[in-house]
């Protein structure tokens, strides 16, 4: 995986990634780049979305239903899965073992250089609120990273909005709607949501046997 800023969205949960049929625009195209191996060769590809059970995948070249392969981890290592479903220039893994996707997470992080470290898109479910003129709209929390989220909800303010969210256990930053789109809307973030204070979070909130 490279130490760029991707669009990749890392799934903590143990379940498949590709499960969550709701769709929403993706606005950015820059997914986490990899390589699976397979009794074909060696196949570079990126990684759309991944979970401790699997993952989708993006290249050229992809396997077949069935196929056994293996996934190059941004900690160099193998996981072994197996193709449970193929379309156009698109896959999907399961793997054999689960995988650890915090460690993912992590080593992406500590790859970056320091002053420019990052946190990726990770999907979460988190209730939180909007302040809109005066009152507290409930909403859903669907995923998160340094730079933006993702909101589920009705009543939500129209692209082009400026929002302040709040959540409990963490400061997130005021942004602007970027995107909206049903019941689903993008907010980018005026600055950046530092990582030291978002990956506690994340970590706190997968934490318990609720998960």
């Amino acid at each position: 995986m490279t130490d760029a800023i991707t669009a990749t969205t890392f799934v903590l949960t143990a379940k498949l990634p590709w499960l969550d049929a709701s769709a929403a625009p993706e606005t950015d195209d820059r997914f986490e780049q990899t390589v699976l191996f397979s009794a074909s060769g060696r196949t570079p590809c990126a990684i759309r979305d991944i979970s401790p059970l699997g993952a989708t995948l993006e290249g050229r070249g992809a396997s077949v239903l069935g196929d056994e392969v293996e996934l190059e981890l941004a900690s160099g290592q193998r996981a072994a899965a197996t193709v449970i479903w193929s379309r156009g220039n698109s896959l999907g893994v399961r793997f054999k073992r689960p995988i650890d996707v915090v460690a993912l997470i992590t080593r992406q992080l500590v790859a970056q250089p320091v002053e420019r470290r990052t946190m990726p898109r990770v999907e979460v479910r988190a209730s939180a609120w909007i302040r809109k003129s005066g009152d507290f709209v409930p909403t859903v929390i669907r995923n998160i990273s340094a730079g933006g989220l993702q909101l589920e909800g009705e009543g939500l303010p129209s692209m082009g909005e400026p929002v302040q969210i709040m959540v409990e256990g963490l400061g997130i930053p005021p942004g602007e709607v970027l995107w909206k789109q049903s019941r689903l809307a993008g907010v980018r973030f005026t600055q950046e949501l530092n990582w030291q204070a978002l990956l506690p979070w994340i970590r706190e909130h997968y934490r318990g046997p609720k998960h």
